[in-house]
């Protein structure tokens, strides 16, 4: 879509919000495995070839959570009943790859990365698989899936955190746990500990909460808003562009500069929750940043390109802080975000690519062709809850 949508009644830009974000829903369901006797029943997409019509590669642990939570969001705003049913067959993937072997008892309850057969998972990763099983258990009322949920909190908040800021990656074999660094993504892992202590009470998921956003919001997160994605855990050197990228991608590290995992929602929450204004300081301090550097696309990035999954995830991040009443981004770079992710996405209808929004390939760099569901389960959600319809998913309220 080429049209300048900034100028057009604020109706008129949340229908076209609403429409992309149902076009996207509708690919999710099309595209997921469906095949009974699989084991890959339930997984989408992770990156698909929107050229030649072709799946790359099929999501991952906390790729399929963010697809069920983008779905359940399609649900609350929808109603309607193929996302619902596609979300389950999506957690029944979860319930399939979440470790409760004895001889594994260290990461007992944890989401290996991919498959079965994964030797190892990043806890951040398996935590947004335990966060969509928290999310669909309130909707579906699935006892299970809220237990399974709550032993991977227990298992984040006793073995994962036992170092304090939480681990980069965990095996389930007898090799070491490296890499031995702090990353940024984890700020979002926060927002996990504040849905656990709002659904339980329980005040040590609430001190995670806080713990994990004290030090993301002092080491991470500098004064002006910017993102320190790595960090030696011990002298808490900036570790980015210097590590080897094999294990963290150039394009990785850049996506997470604009791309904050959800750690301003987290910091929003945290807010909420504990009335502490260094929370709201520090949501501020990046979404501010965001909408004083937003490109000309309406999207947010280095000087060169917009980085895709920032796209929707600053959109959610901006529409939440308006919702909380901060006065963060005006209406005009909302509907510029809004934009950028209408551009974003494949609209040719009656073809299987229909609704999938581009991101970036494997290897994290950018290519027209390639969809990925990190950047379209984001825009999905941003634009719902830029519509005020993600009925509460992945909200503060």
């Amino acid at each position: 879509m080429s049209t300048d949508i900034a100028a057009q009644p604020a109706t008129s830009v949340r229908q076209l919000a609403l429409d992309s974000a149902r076009a996207g829903l509708d690919f999710l369901v099309r595209q997921q495995v469906s095949t009974g006797d699989s084991a890959d029943m339930g997984r989408f997409p992770f990156t698909y070839d929107c050229s030649a019509n072709r799946i790359l590669t099929l999501s991952t642990n906390w790729t399929t959570g963010i697809g069920i939570a983008a779905l359940l969001a399609g649900y609350r705003a929808f109603s309607d009943e193929r996302y619902l049913q596609a979300a389950g067959r999506a957690v029944r993937y979860l319930f399939s790859i979440q470790s409760f072997s004895p001889f594994s008892r260290r990461v007992r309850g944890v989401f290996r990365e991919v498959t079965g057969q994964s030797s190892m998972a990043h806890p951040r990763d398996a935590l947004t698989a335990a966060w969509a099983l928290a999310d669909w258990s309130q909707i579906a009322g699935d006892q299970e899936a809220f237990d399974r949920a709550r032993i991977y909190a227990d298992w984040f908040v006793e073995v994962g955190m036992e170092r304090g800021y939480p681990y980069w990656t965990v095996r389930f074999d007898d090799q070491p746990w490296e890499p031995g660094w702090c990353g940024s993504f984890h700020s979002g892992s926060a927002y996990f500990m504040y849905r656990m202590f709002r659904l339980t009470g329980e005040a040590r998921y609430r001190t995670a909460m806080r713990t994990i956003l004290d030090f993301y919001n002092q080491h991470h997160l500098a004064a002006d808003g910017s993102i320190s994605v790595i960090l030696d855990r011990n002298t808490f050197e900036k570790l980015d562009g210097k590590v080897d990228p094999r294990i963290a991608p150039r394009g990785w590290e850049m996506m997470h500069v604009y791309n904050d995992d959800f750690g301003a929602l987290a910091n929003l929450a945290a807010w909420k929750l504990e009335k502490d204004d260094k929370y709201s300081s520090a949501a501020g301090r990046f979404l501010r940043r965001m909408v004083d550097i937003q490109r000309a696309d309406g999207g947010f990035g280095p000087e060169a390109y917009s980085v895709p999954s920032a796209g929707g995830a600053v959109l959610l991040e901006l529409a939440a802080a308006r919702k909380l009443g901060l006065g963060i981004g005006t209406d005009e770079s909302l509907a510029k975000a809004v934009q950028y992710l209408l551009n974003l996405q494949v609209r040719r209808e009656g073809d299987p690519a229909d609704g999938a929004y581009r991101g970036c390939t494997s290897n994290y760099t950018l290519d027209e062709r390639i969809c990925n569901i990190r950047s379209g389960a984001y825009a999905i959600m941003g634009l719902l809850h830029f519509a005020q319809a993600a009925g509460g998913i992945y909200g503060v309220d």
